[in-house]
């Protein structure tokens, strides 16, 4: 819609100068004159029409020069009568482009004097020289006849400017003496260098809507290219270098996008079939190095449902298939961690429905023990449900704590003493090691659970030795740190940074640790809660580990 506003506006302004020409010229010539220029205007009008009206329907969103100064020299035949009509482009690299037109037949001497001419006013424009060698040379029309003894008396160079920038020149010749005079160059001119002002406007405008769409493109996450249809790569987003892993500074072309691509997706190939079927071809995943892309590829159209470019979208689903991945772990971890509670209950609770059926001479013993396995297993399943809602507190920001003055080493002994009996049962000891005692401000069951999960992985996790809890107090930094200190399994290096995630399985050892990791994960959101922090070291696999979490002095 903007660009034919601008053609109108521009059509309207073109007449208005025309007329004015004619108004000017018709106080000096007889009437027949006037006649003829109104025919001659009439004239003028209907070729600015017609260049206008090609521009607007050929040239579409790339404005390319060589077709604008195509379709001026194409028209020029409606305006005036020549033998030749040629046109010659300097491209970015020095390519020259020569396009002669041969209405009346000439000879190869008559070419190569157009061809002359229009070197030397292009370089007398551009002052500088220009590499006559590889010229793209094009004659069609009527058949070159050497045996016309024919030269070049009549002819005009015309430069097209669009946007300041000289783009083309194109020239008009003539084996007739006087065939052109001022009058009709200087018309002509007036017509062409209106025709080529509104190409520029043409240009800012869809500079501008070209600046808009680039605009949205770059902010989106996903990758984005467009392709025109001559396989040329148009407007890109960074992004599509990050997916690529193409570096930043590098000039993107299609070449770059087919080899990121190469032995996983033959792109121009999906793009074909796109644009042959007329829809949309959606690639669901496509594994690269170690990302997992969505890959969609559309035509894109104008405004006259006609088919320009193809645009493809590169979605990154990698977060998408890690989570799914997340997803399936945790309903199999789940399922596997409350089948053997669930299936102790069931089996414990049709035991004792049995005993209590029977005679009443059942032994209480037994009775005990199946109730004891009972509770055993509904504690275990009641410690994993609490786990579950303590993590969904933690990653919701809802995780509140009841802080008030303890002393922090008396809650390290009795945790200590709870678990001595669990410890005592692998033959190992537990000793702590700190000051008599130490008061500061935190939540007393919170840190209870802290030290309560680290110390039944220390004991699950060591089949002999020792365990030592150690307290000290980091007066520069304000800080107490607890450590428990193993002579367990160890946990490798590279397992150690994953020791906090949420349903990690570590392997590595026959003694790999196994579980949810849902307590670590709670024990980590407490100790972060505070304004501390945890974390772990080890030596190796089979050199125990050590745990250690810091509470603020506040």
């Amino acid at each position: 819609m903007i660009v034919n506003i601008l053609l109108y506006i521009d059509f309207l302004m073109l007449a208005v100068v025309v007329s004015a020409y004619i108004y000017s010229s018709m106080r000096e010539r007889k009437y027949l004159k006037q006649e003829a220029n109104q025919s001659l205007e009439l004239q003028q009008k209907v070729y600015q029409a017609q260049v206008l009206k090609e521009i607007s329907e050929r040239i579409g969103y790339s404005l390319n020069t060589n077709k604008i100064v195509d379709i001026i020299t194409s028209s020029l035949g409606s305006l005036l009568q020549y033998d030749t009509v040629a046109y010659m482009v300097l491209e970015e690299g020095g390519k020259v482009v020569f396009k002669c037109q041969v209405e009346n037949t000439v000879n190869h001497e008559f070419i190569d004097e157009v061809k002359q001419k229009m070197l030397l006013s292009y370089e007398a424009i551009l002052n500088t020289k220009i590499q006559t060698s590889g010229i793209d040379e094009s004659i069609t029309g009527n058949i070159l006849d050497d045996a016309a003894k024919v030269r070049v008396r009549s002819y005009f160079n015309l430069p097209v400017v669009i946007s300041g920038k000289l783009v083309g020149l194109i020239n008009v010749a003539s084996k007739e003496i006087g065939r052109y005079g001022d009058e009709q160059a200087s018309v002509l001119y007036t017509i062409t260098n209106q025709a080529a002002t509104t190409v520029s406007k043409l240009q800012s405008v869809l500079k501008s809507e070209k600046g808009k769409l680039e605009a949205v493109i770059y902010s989106l996450t996903d990758g984005v290219i467009t392709v025109d249809l001559n396989n040329q790569l148009g407007v890109y987003n960074p992004v599509i270098k990050k997916i690529l892993d193409i570096p930043e500074d590098k000039i993107l072309t299609m070449f770059d996008i087919v080899d990121g691509l190469a032995g996983k997706v033959d792109l121009r190939t999906k793009i074909e079939q796109s644009l042959a079927q007329n829809k949309s071809i959606t690639l669901p995943e496509v594994i690269l190095k170690d990302k997992a892309l969505e890959l969609t590829i559309s035509p894109v159209k104008d405004d006259e449902n006609q088919i320009i470019a193809t645009s493809v979208v590169f979605h990154d689903i990698t977060t998408e298939k890690t989570l799914d991945k997340t997803r399936q772990e945790f309903t199999a971890m789940m399922v596997h961690e409350l089948r053997a509670p669930l299936t102790a209950v069931r089996w414990s609770s049709e035991s004792l429905l049995k005993n209590l059926s029977a005679a009443a001479g059942t032994d209480p013993a037994k009775i005990k023990d199946t109730v004891i396995t009972i509770e055993t297993a509904s504690n275990n399943m009641l410690e994993l449900v609490n786990d579950l809602l303590d993590v969904a507190k933690i990653e919701a920001g809802k995780f509140d704590l009841n802080a008030q003055e303890y002393d922090l080493v008396e809650l390290i002994n009795e945790q200590a003493k709870a678990f001595r009996p669990q410890a005592e049962t692998k033959h190992l000891a537990i000793n702590v090691i700190g000051p008599p005692k130490f008061k500061m401000k935190f939540d007393r069951v919170r840190v209870g659970q802290v030290m309560g999960n680290l110390l039944s992985n220390s004991i699950k996790y060591t089949d002999s030795g020792q365990l030592d809890i150690n307290l000290s107090v980091d007066e520069k930094e304000k800080l107490a740190i607890v450590s428990i200190k193993d002579t367990g399994i160890g946990v490798s290096r590279e397992d150690l940074g994953q020791l906090f995630s949420k349903f990690k399985q570590l392997r590595g050892s026959e003694h790999a640790r196994k579980g949810t990791g849902l307590g670590l994960v709670v024990t980590k959101g407490i100790v972060e809660a505070h304004g501390g922090r945890i974390w772990a070291e080890s030596a190796g696999e089979n050199l125990g580990s050590t745990f250690y979490f810091s509470l603020p002095i506040k």
